[in-house]
């Protein structure tokens, strides 16, 4: 498959393509036409994509997931070791979450204290 191929089926844009190749995460051969040479990509490349969409969606960077497709590739996990898995990425994702929910509470606190001052600014002028 050709680039183009590849992107349109995967909803990826070339570059986001070439993206996930000049990260480790996918692979091309290199094929002479003529005189230009192009990338194919093996129809099994969708199915990694789909796996890094995954991996993303479990809060992965593209970076973490590299070495996750090669360890998933190397090695079967049982169904044991999928959960053991997905509960620890719970436990990091719920971390993600309570680390926001402070912020978002700070921004509030903030909000509120400059709402409040603004309301008394304009008091003050009538």
């Amino acid at each position: 498959m050709l680039i183009s191929e590849v992107a349109k089926i995967a909803g990826l844009s070339k570059d986001g393509v070439r993206h996930y190749e000049e990260m480790g995460l996918i692979a091309s051969t290199e094929r002479q036409a003529g005189s230009r040479v192009y990338r194919e990509y093996d129809p099994a490349v969708l199915t990694t994509i789909e796996k890094v969409r995954q991996a993303q969606r479990l809060g992965f960077s593209l970076k973490e997931i590299g070495p996750l497709l090669k360890a998933h590739g190397a090695a079967n996990l049982t169904p044991e070791q999928t959960v053991v898995f997905l509960e620890e990425r719970l436990d990091v994702i719920r971390g993600k979450l309570k680390v926001l929910q402070e912020v978002e509470a700070f921004i509030k606190t903030k909000l509120d204290h400059y709402k409040k001052e603004k309301l008394s600014r304009s008091d003050k002028k009538i």
